[in-house]
């Protein structure tokens, strides 16, 4: 008997491969479980689906990952605080900076943005690291207000 795996199983294969098993263990272990549904011709086309609709997905994804790269690729983030006598009263970190890039209408989330915090006045250099693999440069200024 043919199924669909919905989870990784050692001896069989990962999640979404379509593996041959007896029907007994199917029957009485993996289909009990909700580890594994039968391979119909039904569940094997929505299968191929699912997958179509997630590489058309995972490609629109990386097309505007690349777009905002480029966009944000030199881009410079103006960050305005608080000073005693040039030292910062708090450090300055990738949140700070994604809200910095929010104001400026480019939304990025923190954990995207590679920056380790300071507490100095300065111009710096952050990375915007993308899932899909492309990276942008900010070069971020720490001004007195």
């Amino acid at each position: 008997m043919k199924v669909i795996l919905l989870e990784n199983v050692k001896s069989l294969g990962n999640k979404g491969d379509v593996a041959e098993v007896s029907e007994g263990y199917a029957r009485n272990f993996l289909f009990p479980q909700h580890i594994a549904i039968e391979a119909s011709e039904q569940t094997l086309r929505e299968k191929n689906e699912k997958e179509q609709t997630e590489i058309r997905r995972s490609k629109k994804i990386e097309q505007e990952e690349k777009k905002k790269a480029k966009v944000l690729d030199g881009f410079e983030v103006f960050i305005k605080v608080k000073t005693d006598g040039g030292k910062l009263y708090a450090s300055v970190g990738p949140n700070d900076i994604a809200e910095a890039l929010k104001e400026t209408k480019h939304k990025i989330e923190p954990e995207l943005i590679k920056f380790k915090p300071v507490k100095e006045l300065g111009t710096y250099e952050a990375v915007v690291e993308f899932a899909s693999g492309f990276d942008a440069t900010l070069t971020v200024v720490i001004e007195e207000k």
